[in-house]
């Protein structure tokens, strides 16, 4: 028998999430792995452009996680017609961000990829891939907005199948298409773009489906849920876009390095998404129970729901930074066959092992924040720990001091305790009912 708030309910809710949120991952890794079999240029534009993609979807994620904050507490306080109304909010700024985001991208954003780009054939591989990728992006954000609301009423596995039904339609339509197999043309770029395309259809069609048995119709919208959709909504976009920008600053800071220490750099991200996921799908799902039981008025069942959160994710990702610690050169020789990364990886896997427990707590501590309505003290954390310690010491010690990858390593490590130490004292008072913006989530003032 499950306790509210307890263990089993939170790992019962986080693991389909967890295997979504890979799913989802997939997606992107198998255009790049496709594109590494057409050339090497073409695996490099690929991989710029969906990192503009990623740019413009980050604002809307957190936007559209500004309604699910709204739905998990409406759900708690038994009110279906703002779960309807705030699901109808989401599903409106997908539609618009949506549209506005296609056309700077094909207007603005490919015909210029050459000035970020050095390198012309690089842009112009990029350009013939982000032109046909741009029409996915309404379609991802309205995928974003429907989970939001499923997600929100504690469905974690409809994600899972659905972000599974995508990548296989994604990864067929992409051999037919990038190599020209059978009637097909081979389109390479382009054919990686449109196999996206196809699988952020099929995503958002399955999601609306589930949307609509599990929600109804979408409403007329509603001006008060809109304006708390975006009072919460809008800090945790900015603070996604932080966040990116960041990453961004970090990679070209890096490419200044060496092509080493940028290679042994993305050959440690790639291992440590093993341990961010399932610790992202925990917090994750501790924020959807947290939410649910504040809007239930039930702030000490928030506060377990919290802690058990908390331990799951320690736990779990505890034994990867062992696994990190002790074997991160064998890992690290399965990414790559070049001996100067291997041996540069080997030694940031101690920095990505150092702070895997931290992390953990970070996590689940800025998922109960968001869910709790409190976006803008978030956007306040991620300000100071990625432009106060991740960016310099990416530019400071990696660049200035010639330290590398070593030292933006350094700087992630700092960005990383700075946001488990700033949130600590802030959730704690979860449990007390002192904080929570029942006013946004519930649409009246706290009792």
């Amino acid at each position: 028998m499950e306790t509210p708030g307890g263990a089993r309910e939170v790992a019962r809710i986080a693991w389909p999430l967890a295997v979504g949120m890979f799913s989802f991952t997939l997606m992107g890794v198998v255009d790049t792995l496709l594109m590494g079999h057409v050339s090497t240029t073409a695996q490099a534009g690929v991989a710029v452009a969906t990192m503009v993609v990623i740019t413009f979807i980050a604002f809307y994620r957190g936007v559209a996680s500004g309604a699910q904050a709204l739905v998990a507490a409406a759900h708690g306080a038994r009110d279906p017609l703002r779960i309807r109304a705030a699901g109808t909010a989401a599903v409106l700024f997908a539609l618009v961000l949506g549209v506005l985001a296609t056309a700077t991208i094909r207007l603005v954003a490919a015909p210029t990829l050459g000035w970020v780009v050095g390198d012309p054939d690089v842009a112009a591989a990029g350009r013939r891939y982000l032109e046909v990728r741009a029409f996915a992006v309404p379609m991802s954000m309205l995928s974003f907005g429907l989970l939001a609301s499923i997600q929100g009423l504690g469905d974690t596995r409809t994600q899972m199948w659905v972000s599974l039904a995508g990548n296989v339609v994604n990864a067929v339509v992409g051999v037919l298409l990038v190599f020209g197999l059978g009637p097909f043309p081979r389109l390479e770029e382009a054919g990686a773009g449109w196999s996206t395309v196809a699988g952020a259809a099929t995503m958002a069609s399955l999601y609306a489906l589930r949307f609509r048995s599990r929600i109804g119709k979408v409403l007329r919208p509603s001006r008060e849920v809109i304006t708390s959709v975006l009072t919460i909504g809008v800090p945790a976009g900015v603070q996604n876009l932080l966040g990116v920008s960041a990453f961004v600053v970090m990679n070209v800071a890096l490419a200044r390095a060496g092509q080493v220490e940028l290679a042994a750099s993305q050959v440690v991200f790639q291992i440590i998404s093993l341990s961010f996921l399932p610790g992202a799908g925990i917090g994750e799902a501790g924020g959807v129970l947290l939410g649910r039981y504040l809007g239930a008025g039930q702030p000490e069942v928030a506060g377990r729901t919290l802690e058990s959160a908390r331990r799951i994710a320690i736990g779990v990702m505890s034994v990867f930074g062992l696994i990190f610690f002790f074997f991160g050169r064998p890992i690290a020789s399965l990414f790559t066959e070049d001996p100067a990364v291997v041996e540069r990886a080997a030694v940031l896997m101690y920095f990505a092992a150092s702070f895997q427990v931290v992390d953990a707590v970070a996590m689940v501590h800025l998922a109960a924040l968001r869910s709790a309505g409190d976006t803008r003290f978030t956007l306040l954390v991620t300000t100071i720990s990625a432009w106060a310690c991740q960016v310099p010491g990416t530019l400071v010690l990696g660049l200035y001091f010639g330290w590398g990858a070593t030292g933006a390593w350094v700087g992630m490590t700092l960005q990383v305790f700075a946001e488990a130490l700033i949130t600590a004292p802030r959730v704690l008072r979860l449990g007390r009912g002192t904080l929570g913006r029942l006013d946004l989530l519930l649409g009246r003032a706290p009792a």
